[in-house]
């Protein structure tokens, strides 16, 4: 940006016309050939421009100058999750008025939106990429890359809409960036979680090997903790893989995440490893740690809600806690899923309440009734997959083949939809 186009910038911030500004100092003509660049001017003009706008223009033009920097450093800042820095610069380039009307504009919205992910506006975080997709139609390369990415991170977050369109709308555009155009192979890392959260467990540990050697080489050591704990999981998911080894690696992860100061990702790496108990049904760890995990995490909450309904199902299934003990926790969790409106939660903690209670005959009516219709609707696979399997065998087991052969018929669809 020109001294020229500084001028123009606050000539119009202050409501004057090229007449008012050039009043006493120069021809209005002088005054739009500055703002364009299209003449050589004296630098007592821009002088008496700047006392007459009210700035200080060698300052102004310093700070514009600085700002690709400034730019790139807090994009650092954003990966790296350095919140503090993160917040300080945000202030900073908040009081640059000019930022928006530059060539800095675009580059700067994909920054705040990014930022937005990191605070989990997802909302402002959409509003931001759309008026970017708007008014932005010719981004440079690197811009373009970027906006690829952060629309990428928003739709593994994004859970207004089917997980797994999500997913694979995540995997679609991360994969449409050009690595050499772009130069942060952080993305490899978003694409990892995709392919996790879609159980291709191959290309997750493939993509977060990647990243993991970029994290290395820039000094990421919050993103290198998060692709092995990514790699682990694909790893875990192998029943026959030592898991010795996979224990021991969660335990250094979650070391590594208290060396960084990050309990977040504490809780998460405790409640992963917790799953690992539970899925090899070691449910006395399971419910250690998915108890350490509930000790980090923001009560009451959607995450909260999801370690309890762990603790609670891992208690149950391994006969760790007492009737009226699991039914009180049960009932709490019902409770603070009704505050929290969360309507799965609502209706997994009811399943959860009749199960303890042997009230088998309401359990599997509320399954049919209640459950799956909700989980067709909201396309929730998973849950969907496993209470219809729950279902269809008790079917079978009371000789009602007819409802056995529908629910067999939804989950071969929901299978063959994958």
């Amino acid at each position: 940006m020109s001294v020229g186009e500084i001028i123009k910038f606050y000539r119009q911030k202050e409501g004057l016309t090229q007449e008012d500004l050039g009043r006493g100092i120069c021809s209005v003509t002088h005054v739009s050939k500055i703002e364009r660049g299209q003449t050589p001017y004296a630098s007592e003009i821009i002088s008496l421009f700047s006392e007459r706008l009210q700035i200080d223009i060698e300052k102004e033009n310093q700070r514009f100058e600085n700002l690709g920097n400034q730019l790139h450093y807090w994009h650092k800042v954003i990966i790296m999750q350095r919140m503090k820095e993160v917040e300080e610069i945000k202030k900073e380039l908040e009081t640059i008025p000019i930022i928006g009307s530059s060539s800095y504009a675009a580059f700067y919205n994909l920054l705040q939106a990014r930022y937005y992910l990191l605070k989990q506006d997802f909302n402002l975080t959409y509003a931001i990429l759309t008026r970017v997709q708007h008014d932005y139609p010719d981004l440079r390369a690197y811009e373009k890359n970027l906006y690829r990415h952060v629309w990428g991170i928003y739709y593994l977050l994004d859970y207004r809409n089917s997980k797994k369109e999500c997913y694979q709308k995540a995997i679609n555009i991360l994969k449409e960036i050009n690595r050499n155009e772009y130069g942060n192979l952080e993305y490899y890392n978003h694409l990892a979680a995709a392919y996790q959260w879609m159980n291709s467990y191959v290309l997750a540990y493939s993509y977060a090997e990647k990243a993991l050697r970029y994290y290395k080489e820039v000094d990421n050591f919050l993103g290198a903790l998060m692709a092995e704990s990514i790699m682990l999981i694909s790893i875990g998911s192998n029943v026959e893989h030592d898991f010795q080894e996979v224990e021991a690696a969660y335990y250094r992860l979650i070391h590594n995440s208290e060396l960084l100061n990050k309990p977040d990702k504490k809780t998460m790496l405790l409640n992963n490893l917790g799953y690992e108990y539970y899925r090899r049904k070691d449910y006395q760890n399971a419910k250690r740690t998915f108890k350490e995990s509930l000790t980090l995490v923001k009560k009451p909450s959607v995450l909260y809600l999801q370690r309890w309904y762990n603790y609670i199902k891992c208690s149950f299934e391994g006969k760790l806690m007492r009737k009226t003990e699991l039914l009180k926790h049960a009932r709490e969790g019902l409770s603070m899923a009704k505050v929290q409106e969360a309507t799965v939660y609502k209706i997994v903690f009811k399943l959860l309440i009749l199960q303890i209670e042997e009230n088998y005959e309401q359990y599997y009516q509320y399954i049919e009734k209640e459950a799956l219709p909700y989980f067709e609707s909201s396309k929730s696979e998973m849950l969907k997959k496993r209470f219809g399997k729950e279902l269809f065998h008790y079917y079978m087991s009371v000789e009602q083949y007819e409802k056995a052969g529908q629910i067999s018929n939804q989950l071969i669809e929901a299978i063959q939809s994958e």
